[in-house]
């Protein structure tokens, strides 16, 4: 438990300082800053969660500028960055989206199923007629 908190307080004295890895893409203090302030004191930051985080969005900074280099003109600008990062933007509206298709679709198969259940007595009835 000691160690557990000795190492915790290093941990927060790196970050205070400055002290970065060189192979993460972003100051480690910055991040941990930004995901402390979306997730709260009350829960511990492990270390390779912080790295993780980093290191996803240096990849993921990576692949947007490779998307707005795919600009044909000479500068990049705000709609060259925008059409990069609409994907990611966009995905809530995604997720909703998908919610509101399998609501629709299991509607249309409550109303298939009705709709097989009508023609099945109807055409059953048509028999019984016949016979």
């Amino acid at each position: 438990m000691v160690d557990e908190e000795q190492t915790q307080d290093q941990t927060t004295k790196d970050e205070m300082n400055g002290e970065d890895d060189e192979q993460l893409p972003f100051p480690r203090a910055r991040v941990v800053k930004i995901m402390r302030e979306a997730i709260g004191n009350q829960k511990q930051i492990r270390s390779e969660v912080k790295d993780a985080m980093n290191i996803w969005l240096g990849t993921t900074l990576k692949r947007i500028a490779r998307e707005m280099g795919n600009s044909p003109y000479g500068s990049v600008g705000i709609a060259d960055f925008q059409r990069a990062t609409k994907p990611y933007d966009t995905m809530e509206e995604i997720v909703k989206d998908e919610e509101r298709l399998l609501v629709t679709v299991n509607k249309l198969k409550l109303d298939s199923d009705h709709i097989i259940r009508e023609l099945e007595r109807f055409f059953s009835t048509l028999k019984v007629k016949k016979e």
